[in-house]
Parts: structure tokens; sequence; C-alpha cells
């Protein structure tokens, strides 16, 4: 039975390891529909992402730390996974963002350690990234998955009770973000800013 959970997988430069892991489980278990996206630091934006359909449609996303390497891309590009994940949370707060990295220094934020290859490797690269994703990813994954139907579950309760809520939009605005109606516009330029100005700022924190 094919799963009505879609997983997009965003990167600026898509990790074949990591597409190939994502690609056999949702096909092996049947637990998710897998995209991906190559995300364009010339051309895209956190607002882009944002109106494409084919990402707010997602249940689960997968995205990079850094979607650029562009020293010369418009600045409007230049924003980390990071701050991505803190924008879909008030655009949508039912997808479930997972943020990965190449780097070691950002457990804090929560941000997953990306599979790394060495020098010398056996060429079991995918057998051994898949090893690593079943130790480190998997369980995240599951832990969406589990949210999101969770979240789904009590949507169907609230409609079956939409009569305690007659006289408010609440029950319309909470299926409206189950089903990914978007919602994006109801966000400011200057809530955005907020949002990325505070991360910004725990970042430079960081290397204080």
């Amino acid at each position: 039975m094919t799963s009505d959970i879609k997983l997009t997988y965003i990167d600026d430069k898509l990790d074949p390891l990591l597409g190939e892991y994502l690609f056999t489980l949702g096909e092996e278990e049947q637990i998710f529909k897998y995209d991906e996206y190559a995300f364009d630091s010339s051309q895209d934006s956190y607002l882009s992402l944002l109106e494409n359909s084919d990402i707010t449609s997602s249940d689960i996303i997968i995205v990079d730390s850094k979607l650029f390497e562009n020293k010369s891309a418009n600045s409007q590009s230049k924003f980390t996974g990071q701050e991505l994940k803190l924008i879909f949370a008030t655009a949508n707060p039912f997808i479930q963002v997972i943020v990965i990295t190449q780097n070691n220094n950002l457990a804090k934020y929560g941000v997953i350690k990306k599979f790394a290859t060495t020098r010398g490797s056996s060429g079991r690269e995918q057998e051994e990234a898949n090893g690593y994703y079943n130790d480190i990813l998997k369980k995240e994954l599951e832990a969406s998955i589990k949210k999101i139907k969770e979240i789904r579950n009590t949507g169907q309760l609230l409609s079956e009770n939409s009569s305690s809520y007659e006289k408010t939009l609440v029950v319309e605005k909470v299926n409206n973000l189950i089903k990914k109606v978007p919602s994006y516009k109801e966000l400011t330029d200057e809530k955005i800013d907020e949002l990325i100005d505070l991360i910004k700022l725990d970042l430079e924190g960081d290397h204080d």
C-alpha cells in the first residue's frame, strides 16, 4: 500500500548517497513518497520555496543547512536550513522539517550530520551510508511520520466536533494547514526578517 506521506529532500548539491537511501527506504518500506529539489541560489529564495507547490505539499522536508555556495549569489538566497525550518514552522507548523549538515557544530539546533565518505573508502559507500542513516536519521523520520499521523487523526476529531467551534475559523484554518492550503501570505516580511535575525544572532554568538 502506497503511503500518502510525502518527503522532499532539498539541497544545492543533492547528495547521491542520501538521495538513494531516502528513495530506497520510501520504496521498500512504503512509509513515504520521495521527491527531491535542487536549490539554485541564483534563482531561488525562501519565498520561491514557500510558493513552490511541490515543496509546500510535502509532509516532511529534509533540507541542507547550507543552501548556497556561490559567493556572488543574490543576498535573498543566502539563508540556512535552520532559518527555513523556522519560516516553514511559522507558515505551516504541521510540516516536519529535518535539517542536515556536513558541519560538526550545529547539534544545538537539532541538525543531523550527513554521512561523510573517507579517503581510501572500501567502495561500499552506499552500504555504509545506509547503515549510518538507519542509526541516525531513520528514527527522526519515524518520529516525524508518527507526529503527522497523530495530527491527521486529531484533525479528523476536530472536524467531527466542528459544532463546538462554529463561531470561529479554527477548524477551517487547522484543516487548511493539514491539507497544505498555502498560508505563507499571512507572513509579513517584517515577521520573517525578525525570525532570521534571531537565528543569525545566535549563530554569530557561537563564533565568539
